[in-house]
């Protein structure tokens, strides 16, 4: 704005109401509140409902990793016990081998123990 210039307010901001609003216009805006009001809440509601959806499945679907990572950790747990297993018994077989080459006594057979409980048979 140029200074020494004044600024013109308009003039409908300056007259003033003079008159009270009516009962009836009054209870209009209250009407016209009430339904907004109401329009609000019924959105909040079904926000509230459709974010509970929401955090249900993504439960669900942490639910179904957790589960398919312990089934892998169950496959891996039963596949390092047959390794472990079946490295024992390599190594029972490789000493009955060395001992017989060496021309000493075999060893006396293995007892069942849980080796054989994995799924060998005997």
């Amino acid at each position: 704005m140029a200074p020494g210039k004044k600024t013109r307010t308009p003039a409908k901001a300056v007259a003033r109401r003079k008159t009270k609003p009516t009962v009836a216009t009054l209870e209009s805006s209250v009407r016209s509140l009430q339904r907004r009001l109401r329009q609000l809440a019924a959105a909040e509601a079904a926000l509230r409902e459709k974010h509970e959806r929401q955090l249900a499945a993504a439960k669900r679907a942490a639910d179904r990793q957790l589960a398919a990572m312990m089934r892998e950790i169950t496959t891996l747990r039963h596949h390092e016990a047959r390794a472990g297993a079946l490295e024992r018994m390599v190594a029972e077989r490789d000493a009955t081998i060395a001992a017989l080459r060496a021309g000493g006594e075999p060893m006396p057979a293995p007892s069942p123990t849980r080796d054989r409980a994995v799924g060998e048979s005997a």
